[in-house]
């Protein structure tokens, strides 16, 4: 619906589709199959969040709409070239396979779910508990959890919906054969061995490393995946590493699975896997860990201390080291890349704190997310009405999560990829209070903003990072945090009925006009928000159906982009 504009939406009882909660009928013409295919709608949203009555509906002329399958259903859409273009049989083939391999996947996680563990669940919670609680993944992407090179059992026991801790790989490695930088104090290869301080159990079972090698954290699955490379064999056969097994406490994978986390250690661990998940083959090249490193620079010095004494609740998770095995030539193996990111997470006594994509998701009855149980649950606290409640929260988390990063934008020139799963929320009774922002390698610069950021670090090398003149950055402004993450919040409060969406653009409209009235430098992203009739948001069908690995076959982000309609300028 996003990517397609030949569909209508019809009044609920057309072609004889009757249903007591669909308020309307979503058709699609299929020429190719001489039908139409019917969605029953019981909730339709101005941000994009629609909510569908199941099953969905074949119509055919002269008969009666009849209900068809999940895979029925995509097996016509892929059929049209209105829709997928002169697409190859093969093409098809790959598109349906991933698409119906994440639905099973989705389906297994759901079927493992313990009794009670529901949308509605008390959510006094740790991080990693949020990130776990990502049941489905990417909310408008039709595959999100499509993991090709994944078997069942591979996914049980490393994607983060399954909620299970493994052991990581340790191998040993000369310091001939490692590349690494590191923008803090602390060299990587130091920050590595730390990994050993933190976890007693780890130094008793792997015992006194020599001397002259440095400790390697290798991801499991990756780590088999690499010996069976001829290329990577040759460090152990001559000698430059050795594989010392699996040891140590458990780790638990985030909502971006390759990202892993330790409640004992002070780093979390960010791998290359060989694997691709939803548009991307998920392996770390040199230049991601290099903007990781910049970014750090940056925030440590002048720039990052005017932007913390201006928004002293926010925080950005620091990615300023990486190890990496290097060939003999010198050249870096993007495989075997490590990075370590700053952990605020540490201990028993942690703040509570949850990822929004897990506050935003909704459950099997398209409504209810945690974020609708965790409102309501304040409202019962302070004898209020949900619907006052949901809107005070919204109000709040525009204030905590979403101020500081546009003003990073306008007054900094810093452009933060801030998704749903790279905002974290510190919650504080329920309450937004803290933000924590991860993903620096996925962090860009304003063009027209250079000089300004030279200023605060003399020897700033862009080269690296994503940088984009200002049109640009304020229409990824508009897609990552707008489109995303702001409009994925509202359909959170209004699908359940604590708001409507119409109050919800309301307040954010009026929130943008008074931020832009306080003197920024540059407002050309909200001025963007406020009079473009529609917004830029990024065509995860098309992208996702062309097979394209958008981490390197992608020079012009906005080039797979689409035109949504702003609710914005209605409001």
């Amino acid at each position: 619906m996003r990517e397609w504009a030949g569909w209508s939406v019809l009044a609920p009882d057309a072609h004889g589709v009757a249903s007591c909660r669909a308020q309307s009928v979503v058709r699609f013409p299929l020429e190719q199959s001489g039908c139409d295919l019917l969605a029953p709608l019981a909730h339709r949203s101005t941000v994009g969040r629609h909510a569908f009555v199941f099953p969905l509906l074949e119509h055919r002329a002269g008969q009666t709409a009849e209900p068809i399958s999940f895979v029925h259903a995509l097996t016509l859409l892929t059929r049209e070239s209105a829709i997928c273009g002169e697409a190859t049989a093969r093409q098809r083939m790959i598109f349906l396979r991933r698409v119906v391999d994440s639905a099973m996947n989705v389906s297994d996680a759901v079927d493992r779910l313990p009794d009670g563990d529901g949308p509605d669940r008390a959510l006094a919670c740790r991080f990693i508990e949020a990130e776990q609680g990502l049941r489905y993944g990417h909310a408008v992407h039709p595959a999100p959890r499509s993991r090709d090179e994944f078997t069942p059992e591979d996914s049980r026991l490393f994607a983060p919906e399954h909620g299970n801790g493994f052991a990581l790989r340790w191998w040993a490695v000369s310091p001939a054969a490692l590349a690494h930088e590191s923008a803090c104090e602390t060299a990587a290869p130091e920050i590595a061995g730390s990994l050993m301080e933190a976890d007693p159990g780890l130094a008793a079972e792997l015992g006194d490393l020599p001397a002259d090698r440095v400790l390697v954290p290798v991801h499991p699955w990756q780590a088999a995946r690499l010996r069976l490379e001829p290329r990577i064999e040759r460090f152990f056969a001559c000698g430059l590493a050795v594989d010392l097994g699996s040891a140590g406490a458990p780790w638990l994978a985030t909502t971006s699975l390759r990202a892993i986390y330790g409640s004992h250690a002070p780093w979390m661990l960010k791998f290359s896997l060989n694997l691709r998940l939803t548009n991307s083959l998920r392996v770390i090249e040199p230049h991601e860990c290099e903007r990781g490193r910049e970014v750090y620079r940056l925030l440590e010095g002048p720039l990052g201390q005017s932007l913390r004494q201006r928004y002293p609740a926010f925080h950005v998770m620091g990615e300023p080291a990486h190890l990496s095995l290097r060939d003999s030539d010198g050249r870096v193996v993007p495989e075997t890349t490590v990075v370590f990111r700053e952990n605020p997470f540490m201990g028993d006594d942690q703040p509570s704190a949850a990822v929004l994509a897990a506050l935003c998701e909704t459950g099997t009855d398209g409504r209810e997310s945690l974020l609708s149980g965790l409102v309501r649950r304040i409202a019962r606290g302070e004898y209020d009405s949900a619907g006052r409640v949901a809107e005070r929260w919204f109000a709040r988390f525009l204030e905590v999560a979403v101020e500081p990063l546009l003003v990073a934008q306008a007054d900094y020139g810093l452009l933060f990829g801030a998704h749903q799963q790279n905002i974290v929320l510190g919650l504080d009774g329920g309450w937004p209070g803290v933000l924590y922002y991860r993903d620096c390698q996925g962090t860009g610069y304003v063009r027209e903003h250079r000089a300004d950021l030279e200023r605060y670090l003399p020897d700033l090398d862009t080269a690296a990072g994503h940088v984009f003149p200002t049109a640009e950055a304020a229409r990824l402004v508009g897609y990552y945090l707008v489109v995303n993450s702001v409009f994925g919040a509202i359909a959170a409060l209004a699908l359940p009925g604590l708001a409507a969406e119409e109050r919800l653009v309301a307040l954010f409209r009026d929130f943008l006009e008074r931020l832009r009235g306080e003197g920024l430098k540059d407002t050309s992203a909200i001025d963007y928000l406020l009079s473009s009739p529609t917004l830029k948001a990024k065509g995860n069908f098309m992208i996702f159906f062309r097979n394209v690995n958008e981490n390197t076959e992608v020079t012009d982000p906005l080039s797979a982009y689409v035109d949504l309609p702003n609710p914005l300028m209605e409001a």
